[in-house]
């Protein structure tokens, strides 16, 4: 991560921004295929929050690499808390 900011130009900086935003794409293209589905609303721009959420999670992620103490199932717990009010507030 570090490297990626550092030096974005370098070919690790640039493997790890496409990256970035396949993962971002996905999650996008996830909430568009929910809100086909009907299961979430339709007035909400699916790709602002596909962003908002890989940016939450990447965030997160960073958050977490950061300490060494840091346990998976503490992240799993973050995430779940953080998306249930997401959740509620998207779904129709």
């Amino acid at each position: 991560m570090a490297i990626s900011t550092q030096l974005p130009d370098s070919p690790f900086g640039q493997a790890y921004t496409a990256l970035d935003r396949a993962l971002t794409e996905q999650i996008r293209a996830l909430i568009a295929r929910l809100q086909a589905l009907g299961l979430v609303r339709k007035d909400i721009d699916g790709a602002a929050l596909g962003e908002l959420i890989f940016n939450n999670m990447n965030m997160m992620f960073i958050e977490f690499v950061k300490r060494d103490a840091a346990r998976i199932a503490e992240l799993r717990a973050a995430i779940r808390r953080q998306h249930r009010i997401l959740v509620a507030a998207i779904g129709v």
